[in-house]
């Protein structure tokens, strides 16, 4: 009986040391002590060029980790990327590329949470991070990923049309992306256009990219070119309309409020004989009126500093051509900003004055004279109430820009003596038609 009570006196006795020895090596809360898991994001990070990326991990259970050693690093944990231990960073064990790029953010260290800024983004810091806690026992660590992200430059769009073959060639460029972007093409009308997309890689690291469609239908209005980041919608949109039908181009000649001046327009006829008779005569009416001081009048020399910023002088002065793009010239004030137009350099009051203009294969253009006055900044109503006496060749019909609008016509007379302009009756196709009218300057 005494021995069965000593058995269970020793048994006590060892349960009670046990449990003991467990409550001492059990950590207090708070203390650190304890097994822990680090845990970060799950879905990747995604940052913009340029800006500022967050790593953030934390402990679970949340106990302190103001007594850890902290390191964010990549590959190595030698080459560390931050390091933070006993409250103090360790700028000595950062990589070259981390040096005076990171902060330590350790507001909520006590609950276990801690947060390594990285500054100023760029490609190289794509890809995976990893964050290691650390105190006398115990390591655990967390992986992170980071998706660097570069919007790109808003895309431009150069378009060259080729008459010949009768299509449209567009060019869609945008750099500065990351990763390699999605570019697609559509009409107004939002139909998908197949396009060719080649990709080059910068110096920086960041991407350029350029996108080509070819257009063989002329009803499409214009064109809209997307480029997308994949991780980091919407897109950004570069818009174009076409050139349709009408693409009005001015060769107009200023001029005073007195005097007298003479268009001739050439054209088919058919009795071509006659044709040449008429126009022989005719120049050398001019010549012998004309005065020696308006032979440049004649020569036709055009003003740039009235050319739209969508026209291109050519060498000689006297020749243009429409440009898809507009080009960076002086926003002078006698300068057409939105038609694509363009005034002659000499002006004249006095006098009788003839040319001939050759307007190559455009399906549309206008032609004619203007007062010096006439309004130069946005659209411009092509009338003579509006200071432009002009002929307008406009879905295969030449007509004088008069209101209301006069049928097909070739020729004009302007008397600044009489305040006249006469329309010469010419043959054009199988149509004939003559009108005049009176103008006040």
């Amino acid at each position: 009986m005494a021995q069965t009570q000593g058995q269970g006196t020793f048994l006590l006795s060892y349960f009670t040391t046990l449990t003991l020895l467990q409550l001492l090596s059990s950590p207090s809360p708070g203390s650190g002590k304890s097994d822990f898991k680090v845990s970060g994001h799950v879905e990747p990070i995604v940052a913009l060029v340029g800006k500022d990326a967050e790593l953030t991990c934390c402990l679970s259970p949340n106990i302190s980790a103001k007594d850890m050693e902290l390191r964010w690093y990549r590959d190595q944990p030698s080459q560390a990327v931050h390091v933070h231990v006993n409250g103090s960073d360790l700028p000595e064990e950062q990589m070259p590329l981390y040096q005076g790029r990171t902060t330590f953010l350790g507001v909520h260290l006590a609950q276990g949470k801690a947060t390594v800024k990285i500054h100023n983004i760029s490609p190289s810091d794509n890809g995976t991070f990893h964050c290691l806690f650390k105190d006398d026992t115990q390591i655990n660590e967390a992986t992170l990923w980071l998706q660097v992200a570069g919007l790109g430059s808003e895309p431009r769009i150069l378009v060259q049309d080729d008459s010949h073959d009768h299509e449209t060639q567009a060019k869609c460029t945008s750099e500065d992306w990351y990763p390699q972007p999605d570019v697609k093409w559509t009409d107004f009308q939002g139909q998908h256009l197949p396009s060719v997309t080649s990709v080059s890689s910068l110096e920086t690291g960041l991407f350029a990219v350029e996108s080509r469609v070819t257009v063989r239908d002329r009803h499409v209005e214009g064109l809209f070119c997307y480029i997308s980041n994949p991780f980091h919608p919407p897109p950004k949109v570069a818009k174009y309309r076409l050139p349709g039908e009408v693409l009005p181009l001015i060769a107009a000649v200023g001029m005073t409020a007195a005097g007298v001046i003479c268009l001739f327009w050439k054209c088919q006829q058919k009795n071509r004989q006659q044709l040449e008779a008429e126009r022989e005569h005719s120049e050398e009416e001019q010549r012998q009126q004309a005065s020696p001081t308006e032979d440049p009048l004649a020569e036709g020399i055009l003003d740039p500093d009235t050319a739209s910023p969508i026209l291109e002088l050519l060498k000689d002065g006297r020749s243009m051509k429409r440009l898809w793009f507009k080009e960076e010239v002086p926003n002078y004030p006698g300068r057409f900003d939105k038609d694509p137009c363009v005034l002659g350099l000499q002006r004249f009051s006095t006098g009788r004055h003839y040319w001939e203009v050759q307007v190559g294969s455009r399906k549309a253009w206008i032609l004619g004279v203007c007062q010096e006055s006439v309004e130069r900044k946005g659209r411009i109503p092509k009338s003579p109430q509006h200071g432009i006496w002009a002929l307008e060749w406009y879905m295969k019909t030449l007509r004088a820009l008069t209101y209301p609008r006069d049928p097909t016509l070739l020729s004009t007379r302007r008397d600044l003596q009489s305040n006249l302009i006469c329309i010469q009756q010419r043959q054009l196709g199988a149509v004939l038609t003559s009108a005049a009218w009176e103008a006040e300057l």
